[in-house]
């Protein structure tokens, strides 16, 4: 049986009820504060769970009362009559001038202290102005379900599910949910406290033994406590980022909008997508919103790992035909209305879709359950893709077979589309006709590509460990699949390597075309010339550009190429293959080396390793202050209101 914790040090009275002493505990009563938060508590083990829901709060300084609705014999009665104690006890501290009529009260409730919360808001004796329920409780009988109260909350009320999945059901909770939307007095807070219903549990611990340790959790429970530098329970629910955010809005902060980016391409998959939505998520962050990104989660791998707590792990399994590239198989999921109906207790007033497949079903249930429109960017050239994938016949019936099931659904519920590129508005609006698509071409984030005195040390530590001295480099970056026509550059580079017998290609990224890629550079005797490096990190990536003497790429398959930005960015020269997607954006001679064939090609080589390429360099620098990223999302920002106006 678990101990209970030692007491807070605080003040404590007793008021007797019906010959029964409720203990009552003061916090920071001192500070005289015009707002004084009450927490009925209401738990057979007392103050397990208090501790960790009050430290935060008190350490903030706020103005605490403890009110204990269960006395040390006592057993759970009826709701109705906790409903009276509380209220009776209430009265009871206004009459002793505990509590000053001019005085606030902002009721937290906790568990079923959540809903017995909800009942004293209606006393207009009481001078109730705000209240917040953290996890209200449905498990223990029908009457303490708040769905059926919800309608009738006439002061700002904040719900946030938390702690425990097992306490209340999704079903209840999107009940709840679904009335409250309705209510203007409720707000629902979508902070993610790590130990909530999205399966942040394994990362609870570490998390709440550095809050404790930040705030001094030992001064409050005292220095000989066996709770000193322990780690704390899983079914706990703080953090101090929830609880300060909690306070800053009913302190009358204005709720930021909450934007939920829905991708089925994991945050640790390193690809163009992942890296477009982190951007998008940094700069409308800077614009004052709260943006969150719901992804693909295989349920294998540990939430320690997602990037940061605004990730919303969508649990999902494994697909692919290829083996030995975990890293590429695709996530997949079949619970469409569970993942909807989770992400519909964030209370999102937009929603922006950035894949398709499960990710597309999860968004279209969602903005079906919210009301909201959704926006979708079409990020990759599907017809193309399965074309180069299977061939064209099968490919095209392959590509057939995903619209029917799923893309069509898409093009038909979302009213505006957004492509990056002017070739794949060209591809799409061929493909489905009258339908609202805007070019927005998506940025890179500049910051992360600049070069710095310590970073030049970097990358002579890169030359020397991959032997590039003396020798002339060119790169590729990138998804290594065969669309990416990388086969064509070790053939040209084949072809030349006589002359340039110094050359090396350095191959950045990892696909299914690698092992293909391999035996074609056996096969070329191209061993001592190409180099596969694999995966690496986005915020390495401008050591590996600034190691190329020129990024070269031999694809058709971009539908903007945000890799010819990143290396414009870091200073290296492009030569690339003509494609309509560099149209409008690089010129050949101008800002870029574009070829058509291998004369092209060996030409433009040449000016890159032996001529001045320096104008160009400078010129590509300027081009990309055209894509600046903030400019990028305050045009997506728009299109969320014009898609939603009553948001």
């Amino acid at each position: 049986m678990a101990k209970s914790r030692p007491a807070f040090k605080g003040r404590q009275i007793e008021i007797l009820l019906d010959h029964n002493p409720y203990q009552v505990s003061f916090y920071n009563s001192k500070n005289n504060l015009k707002d004084i938060v009450v927490f009925p508590l209401f738990h057979f083990e007392g103050e397990r769970q208090y501790y960790d829901l009050l430290a935060p709060i008190i350490n903030r300084g706020e103005q605490v009362i403890v009110v204990n609705l269960l006395t040390k014999n006592d057993r759970v009665l009826y709701l109705e009559y906790y409903f009276d104690v509380f209220e009776r006890i209430l009265h009871e501290l206004f009459s002793q001038k505990v509590i000053r009529k001019d005085q606030r009260l902002i009721l937290l409730g906790f568990g079923v202290g959540a809903y017995l919360a909800t009942k004293a808001h209606k006393n207009p004796d009481l001078n109730i102005d705000r209240m917040i329920l953290i996890s209200p409780v449905n498990s223990y009988k029908a009457e303490y379900e708040l769905s059926d109260e919800i309608s009738k909350f006439s002061i700002p009320t904040f719900i946030h599910f938390g702690q425990n999945d097992e306490v209340i059901s999704l079903d209840t909770r999107y009940k709840i949910y679904e009335k409250g939307h309705l209510n203007p007095n409720v707000k629902f807070s979508s902070y993610p406290v790590c130990g909530h219903y999205l399966f942040y549990k394994d990362i609870l611990s570490l998390r709440l033994e550095e809050y404790y340790k930040k705030h001094h959790y030992n001064r409050l429970v005292g220095k000989k406590s066996k709770y000193k530098n322990s780690a704390l329970p899983e079914e706990a629910i703080l953090n101090d980022n929830f609880f300060n955010r909690l306070f800053n809005e009913i302190d009358g902060i204005p709720n930021k909008k909450r934007i939920a980016l829905l991708t089925d391409v994991c945050p640790l998959f390193v690809s163009g997508v992942a890296v477009v939505m982190d951007l998008l998520q940094l700069e409308l962050q800077k614009l004052g919103y709260d943006v969150y990104i719901a992804a693909l989660w295989h349920k294998g791998t540990s939430y320690k790992e997602l990037p940061n707590e605004t990730y919303i792990p969508i649990p999902s399994t494994y697909f692919s035909l290829v083996r030995n590239y975990k890293e590429l198989h695709i996530l997949k999921t079949f619970q469409f209305a569970k993942a909807a109906k989770m992400l519909s207790l964030f209370g999102f007033d937009y929603i922006h879709l950035h894949t398709e497949y499960s990710a597309g079903v999860i968004a279209l249930k969602l903005a079906k359950m919210t009301g909201i429109n959704l926006l979708y960017t079409y990020h990759t050239l599907w017809n193309l893709y399965y074309q180069n994938k299977f061939g064209l016949d099968f490919g095209n019936i392959v590509y057939k077979t995903a619209k029917g099931l799923i893309f069509q659904r898409i093009y038909n519920e979302c009213k505006i589309i957004t492509v990056p590129s002017q070739k794949s508005y060209e591809i799409l609006k061929k493909d489905i006709g009258d339908k609202d698509i805007r070019i927005i071409p998506s940025p890179v984030n500049a910051s992360k590509f600049e070069i710095s005195k310590m970073d030049k040390e970097l990358i002579d530590n890169l030359k020397e460990s991959y032997k590039l001295r003396n020798r002339k480099v060119l790169g590729y970056v990138g998804r290594v699949s065969l669309e990416k026509n990388i086969v064509e550059t070790l053939q040209y580079i084949a072809r030349i390597k006589h002359e340039v017998p110094n050359i090396a290609f350095i191959i950045v990224g990892v696909g299914d075309a690698i092992p293909m890629l391999k035996k074609a550079t056996k096969r070329l005797k191209l061993e001592e010339n190409v180099i596969f490096v694999g995966e690496i990190e986005n915020s390495k990536l401008k050591y590996y550009y600034s190691l190329f003497d020129a990024f070269v790429t031999a694809s058709n398959f971009e539908t903007q190429g945000l890799t010819y930005f990143e290396a414009a960015l870091c200073g290296t020269p492009i030569l690339a293959k003509a494609d309509k997607a560099l149209d409008g954006v690089f010129t050949d001679g101008e800002n870029a080396l574009i070829y058509h064939n291998y004369t092209e090609w060996v030409s433009r080589l040449e000016k890159v390793l032996f001529g001045d390429v320096r104008s160009i360099v400078k010129n590509a620098k300027k081009t990309m202050q055209n894509y600046s990223s903030d400019k990028w999302a305050k045009q997506l920002e728009a299109i969320y209101k014009e898609l939603n106006p009553d948001k």
